[in-house]
């Protein structure tokens, strides 16, 4: 068994809620980055969010939802740096 095997011993509830609390968390960054001109590379964060849920909801394999949230992720962290290279 692969390491981490025990994770799926735990109720898909606790992922969903997981998941929402990481959901709200993006909305609030965007709201608190105020002006910042990489606030809206927060809401790549959230909407990523949105694909996991989706998982859960049985519109989407992991694979896919992984692979969606990790591109959303690099476009957040490049948007990121590109702002902040950019001054």
């Amino acid at each position: 068994m692969p390491f981490g095997g025990f994770l799926d011993s735990f109720p898909a509830a606790l992922y969903i809620g997981a998941h929402l609390l990481f959901l709200v968390l993006g909305i609030w960054a965007v709201r608190h980055a105020g002006m910042a001109k990489y606030a809206p590379a927060f809401w790549l964060y959230a909407l990523s969010q949105v694909f996991f849920l989706a998982f859960f909801g049985g519109a989407l394999t992991m694979k896919m939802a992984v692979l969606v949230e990790q591109m959303l992720i690099a476009g957040m962290v490049a948007t990121i740096a590109v702002q902040r290279y950019n001054g």
